[in-house]
Order: structure tokens, then C-alpha cells, then sequence
């Protein structure tokens, strides 16, 4: 009986580690802020490129990595791909996805844009849309990850980091942007990855608007 008992409650342990991930992957929603007082400038954002470096078996679960070689360096699986489950061990299973409908550049750009319209700019990805005299960014992508982290007790934690190199066409100037979240859980479920992921998009904004503020002129 006994013996039982303790098997159950390694297998909860397991459950609520790894809990269960739709195979469709999620979609994560960005704040959209309205331009309140428009500026009259444009920002065309030019290009954004994700720059993340995934590895097989790194030496820890904040570093972004496959199950195998065969996905590495596929732009249509990485740009989906924002996590990495564990077992009730902390070994690594299988990733998590954002929703096929849904790519990491998508995200940023909406992040971006949702800061810079607050700060009064309107915004545009397209060339045929950009102005003549338009501020001209890109953008690198240096971390778009969700952990989780391993510990004991029944609540757990999950860590996200965000971290992107916005580069000045004008000046070559380089703006650093970063946005952490941290969800306590006890299932690893799509809606808890979906929650520590909005919140790091949601500090990243926070912390663009601080960044983005001494456009067009004093960066």
C-alpha cells in the first residue's frame, strides 16, 4: 500500500510539472497602446531578425535547444518554438510552440509598435508604406525564451526573458531592450506558459517606452 502511495504521488509530482501542452501551440497577446497625441514622425521598422543560438543539450534550461539537431537552424520551427518542457527529474521533453499562426518577429514588431505609438509615432513595417523621412530601425532578436525552474515544494517557477538590439539607421546607435516575467504554478499547462510569456512582452514594452522616449533626435 504503501508503495503505492509513494508511486502515486511521484506521478502527480510528474503531472504537475509537465502538465499538458496543446501540440498547436498558443498565442500570445501584446498590449496594443493607442496614439493618443500623434507626433507626426513615422518609424519604419525595416527588418527583424531572430538571432537566437539553439543548442542539443546546454548547460541550462534558460539557453534556447532542440531535442535533436535536425530543427536546428529551421526558420519556420525556431520562430515558433519559446520553450522547452521538463519531467518531474528536470529532464528535457518536447518544446513549446506559439500557435502556427504566430511567429517571435511577430510578437516584437507588435511590442514595438505598441510603444512607439503610445509615444505618439506611427509605425510601419512595409517599405512601400514608409516615408521618405521616416526614422529607420532594426531590430535583433537575442532572447525570446520560457524555463522553467526547478526546485522543491509543489509551487513551481517559470522564467521568461525577452531581449532584443535596436539599431538607428541614421546614427547606427544600438538600444538595448530587455523584459523578464516570472509565473508560480502548479501544472506546466499552455496557459501558464502563455501567462509568464505576456508577461515579459508586457515589461519589455514597459521598458521600451523608457528606451524609445529620446527618439527622434537624442539617442
Amino acid at each position: 500500500m504503501t508503495k503505492i502511495i509513494k508511486a502515486l504521488s511521484l506521478s502527480t509530482v510528474i503531472f504537475l510539472l509537465t502538465g499538458c501542452i496543446s501540440s498547436r501551440g498558443f498565442k500570445i497577446d501584446v498590449p496594443q497602446n493607442s496614439m493618443v497625441k500623434p507626433n507626426g514622425i513615422q518609424v519604419y521598422i525595416r527588418s527583424i531578425q531572430d538571432n537566437r543560438e539553439f543548442q542539443v543539450r546546454p548547460r541550462s534550461a534558460d539557453i534556447p535547444s532542440f531535442g535533436s539537431k535536425k530543427n536546428i537552424g529551421n526558420p519556420q520551427i525556431q520562430c515558433r518554438t519559446i520553450g522547452r518542457q521538463r519531467n518531474g527529474y528536470g529532464k528535457a521533453l518536447g518544446n513549446v510552440f506559439l500557435s502556427e499562426d504566430q511567429k517571435i518577429e511577430t510578437v516584437v514588431y507588435e511590442a514595438i509598435k505598441s510603444s512607439l505609438n503610445s509615444l505618439g509615432y506611427e509605425v510601419t513595417d512595409s517599405r512601400a508604406y514608409a516615408k521618405e523621412n521616416a526614422i529607420i530601425l532594426d531590430v535583433a532578436i537575442n532572447k525570446f525564451w520560457s524555463w522553467i525552474n526547478m526546485g522543491g515544494g509543489w509551487s513551481m517557477k517559470m522564467d521568461s526573458e525577452v531581449e532584443t538590439v535596436i539599431t538607428l539607421a541614421s546614427t547606427s546607435k544600438k538600444l538595448v531592450i530587455t523584459g523578464t516575467g516570472r509565473n508560480h504554478y502548479q501544472v506546466a499547462s499552455s496557459a501558464n506558459w502563455k501567462k509568464v510569456m505576456e508577461l515579459a512582452v508586457k515589461d519589455y514594452i514597459s521598458q521600451a517606452n523608457d528606451k524609445l522616449n529620446c527618439l527622434p533626435d537624442n539617442c
